[in-house]
């Protein structure tokens, strides 16, 4: 949620907020999801009845005025629900995206060299407050109740259980292991979408079918419209299938708000940027900047992952929501003009990339 956030509020004020105003956002956040009872539980409309703090324990912030230092944001999200019917966030492909950058080994690392010793110099007051929340809210052990209190004596590894949330919904892992270099364990469930990878693969490359071929008049044009809702059809029925009740909403929350931390974290040169010596023009060359002071590579692709990671999760929503299982409703995704087809070209670029099949070239067969 840092990232809408940030469009109610300067993000450095967000980052130096006290971490239990940062909780009660996120608490807040969650009571005012979008929560429409004419879809099951799963649908990105109803992703989960599960309840949060709710008035109990946040009366001074439900049925007060908030106090000055979060009123910008509680009634942005308040304008926002009476306006939408409730805020929605991310998929969790988002953060699958954004942790594949390494983001979130390189900010252990810094913490622990500027909670350790100086070789930073001392940190300023505003980082001393990013450093506190980050390792309060990311890196310890949190408090019982609250939404983002996903870590126990059965899930202690936050990282792992990160990994099978992955794994269970997209069939993969993370394109790192530990800092060592050695596999990252975690335990694997056996219902997983292990075919989402090579389904989606044939969407995008239908779908660039499409684009390339918008504008033929005349001759043979080789856009399917029925094999593209098809496929739709099949990828809103696999990542449907792991939601039933809700399954895994209120994990895919805190995922998301953690990695928009660290998203929001890299976008400006923030003190704790600054005082890393990390300034620069763009999200991946502070990474870059970081990841070389504290010896930790980050993934040569973070560009490509960064910038899919918001594009990618607008077009799961949509699919998880059933938008182009008809065949009328998929010219959307090529014709240009649209967002939805906007966002494509962006994936079918980047994914490309990261993965170093190009989605613009046709399905190679295999003998």
């Amino acid at each position: 949620m840092f990232l809408a956030f940030a469009n109610l509020m300067p993000a450095a004020d967000i980052v130096m907020l006290h971490p239990s105003d940062l909780i009660a956002l996120l608490e807040f956040a969650w009571d005012h999801r979008l929560n429409d009872p004419a879809f099951q539980t799963g649908d990105p409309r109803r992703r989960s009845d599960l309840a949060g703090m709710g008035g109990t324990w946040m009366g001074q912030y439900l049925n007060t005025p908030p106090p000055a230092a979060i009123a910008p944001l509680v009634n942005g999200m308040q304008a926002i629900q009476d306006r939408t019917g409730g805020l929605q966030w991310e998929h969790l492909i988002y953060a699958y995206m954004v942790e594949n950058t390494r983001v979130y080994d390189i900010f252990r690392r810094v913490l622990d060299q500027m909670l350790h010793g100086e070789k930073f110099g001392l940190a300023r007051e505003a980082t001393q407050k990013w450093l506190r929340n980050t390792e309060q809210l990311w890196y310890s052990d949190p408090a019982p109740f609250y939404i983002p209190a996903v870590q126990s004596h059965i899930r202690p590894d936050l990282s792992a259980t990160r990994r099978n949330a992955y794994q269970r919904m997209f069939g993969m892992d993370l394109n790192h292991g530990t800092e060592s270099g050695a596999p990252y364990p975690y335990q694997k469930a056996d219902a997983a979408n292990k075919d989402f990878i090579s389904m989606f693969e044939e969407f995008l490359r239908e779908v660039w079918i499409g684009m390339a071929n918008v504008s033929n008049i005349n001759g043979p044009k080789p856009t399917d419209d029925a094999k593209i809702a098809n496929l739709a059809t099949r990828l809103h029925d696999m990542l449907r299938s792991r939601r039933i009740y809700g399954t895994g909403s209120r994990g895919e929350f805190v995922w998301i708000c953690m990695m928009q931390w660290f998203h929001l974290t890299l976008l400006s040169d923030l003190p704790i940027i600054t005082d890393l010596r990390a300034e620069a023009a763009s999200p991946e060359e502070r990474l870059f900047k970081i990841a070389q002071e504290v010896t930790l590579p980050a993934n040569q692709f973070a560009k490509a992952y960064l910038d899919i990671s918001q594009p990618i999760s607008h077009i799961l929503i949509a699919l998880e929501m059933g938008t182009y299982n008809t065949v009328g409703a998929v010219p959307a995704l090529y014709t240009p003009g649209q967002a939805v087809e906007a966002d494509l070209r962006v994936i079918i670029t980047d994914y490309s990339v990261i993965s170093g099949r190009d989605m613009k070239a046709g399905k190679v067969a295999t003998s």
